[in-house]
């Protein structure tokens, strides 16, 4: 009965992943200068190292709750795959590369644009199963904001992989292709995500986007920075970074302010030290606040109960929905000494709604 939302889980994720098309005309742009051409790739180099660093923080926190938890079986599975991920994601493309030939003088500006959208298009993929995840949970609201929020991304993510091909002669069908290898998996990851979440399979892909990233943004210093001034190629990535830092802060802020108001029949956790690491059980789908009851702000997160952080002042109360499928999760208090709270998630209730 969940693969009855998948149409609109699509449709979510279609939107999602479309606006990576905003960024592509940049690949069309005739008769500029090398130097013009090198400070956009420049800047293409900044959004991506954003992503490397955001995508990243995720793939090594998934690694740290697990080390928490103690459950060292599972932290070795989660270790082999993060190491498999990365050597694939870097030493892989680089075979692959070297198969092709295009490792003679200056990389070929095609090929990198090819690895750059398939290295994002495994960051999408992730996002998209976090879409489907709160639609299916019945998460609306935040499911909305998480998708204005990837769609404002991705047309930032659709720059960085255009980038490269600025000045070159490039077709349309070419462009729509790496458009798609893009932004596509966003609308994969929506539906299979309102139907089935796995962790392991979230953290191969962070895991092969982080590699594959990696190993793009290396090629497209190659590619570009012997046609820059040191000062004006820093100057170029740090416009690029800066950019992808403030749409991250927008979506983040967004995202948070979803979680506020009201929400009648809920479950309040009221958050101290004292009741760090307490245990408490609850249907899926049901209704939480988190009230903030320590002196200052404290970001919450879950290794898979609600979808993304939330932050809440000194005082503030959040509310959530519980969107995932019965088990045994953690609500995790970052950057504290804060013991987790355990949650036992059971079989949703239609009442809860």
């Amino acid at each position: 009965m969940e693969i009855a939302g998948a149409p609109s889980n699509l449709l979510m994720g279609i939107i999602a992943g479309a606006t990576i098309f905003l960024g592509l005309p940049v690949a069309f742009l005739r008769g500029i200068g090398e130097k013009t051409r090198g400070s956009l790739t420049m800047a293409a180099c900044g959004v991506l190292l954003l992503l490397i660093v955001d995508v990243g923080y995720h793939m090594v926190e998934s690694l740290e709750r697990t080390a928490m938890s103690g459950n060292f079986n599972k932290l070795g599975i989660m270790s082999a795959i993060v190491f498999l991920g990365l050597l694939y994601g870097l030493v892989g493309l680089a075979k692959l590369e070297e198969r092709r030939g295009s490792m003679k003088g200056e990389a070929d500006p095609v090929s990198i644009a090819t690895m750059i959208a398939i290295g994002i298009g495994l960051h999408n993929f992730a996002e998209g199963l976090a879409i489907g995840q709160s639609f299916s949970g019945g998460s609306i609201s935040l499911g909305v904001v998480l998708v204005v929020g990837f769609a404002l991304h991705n047309a930032t993510e659709g720059f960085g992989i255009a980038a490269p091909l600025a000045g070159k002669p490039v077709s349309f069908a070419r462009i729509a292709m790496l458009g798609l290898i893009g932004g596509g998996p966003t609308a994969l990851g929506a539906v299979i995500g309102g139907v089935f979440v796995n962790e392991y399979i979230t953290l191969l892909f962070l895991t092969l986007a982080v590699g594959s990233l990696i190993y793009v943004v290396r090629e497209l210093m190659r590619l570009r920075f012997a046609s820059l001034t040191p000062s004006g190629a820093m100057l170029a990535l740090s416009i690029g970074l800066l950019f992808g830092v403030f749409t991250e802060i927008a979506v983040e802020a967004a995202t948070n302010s979803s979680r506020s108001g009201t929400v009648t029949n809920a479950v309040e956790i009221d958050f101290s030290r004292a009741s760090a690491g307490k245990s408490m059980s609850l249907p899926a789908g049901s209704h939480i606040v988190i009230k903030n009851s320590e002196s200052t702000t404290l970001e919450f997160e879950s290794d898979g109960l609600f979808p993304g952080e939330v932050f809440i002042k000194a005082g503030d109360r959040a509310p959530l929905t519980i969107t995932t499928k019965p088990g045994d999760y953690k609500i995790i208090i970052e950057d504290t000494d804060y013991a987790p709270i355990d949650v036992k998630v059971t079989g949703s209730q239609k009442s809860s709604q």
